[in-house]
């Protein structure tokens, strides 16, 4: 079912998740192809599959809470030799610190609750060298949105939580600055329902 939903809202757009994925990549996070890259709730492994090939000199890890979903894309990446999966809780992540030069975040964010968010903030900046890069792909409400705010909430918890529908609405840019992180490169897609940031650690000043 998750591989149902996920494709169908690619295809509503007009494209394949294997297509704007690549395209939103290439566009946003600048990659040597040799790092070492952690994608967190990677699900059943397809969209951390795709991400390994821009990085086939590298090796790429993928962690997700649920051993059902490890399992999946245990099997279904099974050839391919850069790619190790974990069941882990992205709260607490099984990495030393420093361990990766990318963390990327598909639709990840928005499934965590509000008072979860901060820790896991502070995981993806312990396990990421000083000079990595976060990429963040979630959903957003577009600024100017085709009706009032509020119809928009409603229609949101309609599929999602209290939790994932504030996230959606909330300046992300501002939220990540207050959680330590510098704004690199944001974009936006589907017409402003989704969000790309491009985020470092923020430097600190004495």
């Amino acid at each position: 079912m998750y591989s149902y939903f996920t494709g169908l809202l690619y295809f509503i757009s007009g494209t394949s998740e294997k297509l704007f994925k690549r395209k939103v990549l290439i566009e946003n996070l600048p990659m040597k192809g040799n790092e070492h890259v952690l994608d967190i709730c990677c699900a059943n492994g397809r969209g951390t599959k795709i991400i390994s090939s821009f990085f086939r000199e590298g090796n790429i890890n993928g962690i997700d809470l649920n051993p059902k979903m490890i399992s999946r894309a245990m099997k279904y990446t099974v050839k391919n030799d850069n790619l190790k999966f974990k069941v882990g809780d992205c709260s607490n992540m099984p990495f030393q610190n420093n361990s990766f030069d990318i963390v990327t975040s598909f639709l990840a964010l928005h499934e965590l609750s509000t008072n979860l968010l901060p820790k896991v903030i502070s995981e993806i900046k312990r396990v990421l060298k000083s000079n990595g890069y976060l990429l963040v792909f979630d959903f957003a409400v577009p600024a100017k949105s085709f009706a009032n705010i509020n119809f928009v909430y409603y229609a949101f918890r309609l599929l999602e939580d209290e939790s994932a529908a504030r996230f959606m609405m909330v300046d992300q840019g501002e939220f990540f600055k207050k959680n330590g992180l510098h704004v690199v490169k944001h974009q936006k897609y589907m017409n402003g329902f989704i969000n790309v940031y491009l985020l470092k650690k923020q430097i600190k000043k004495y």
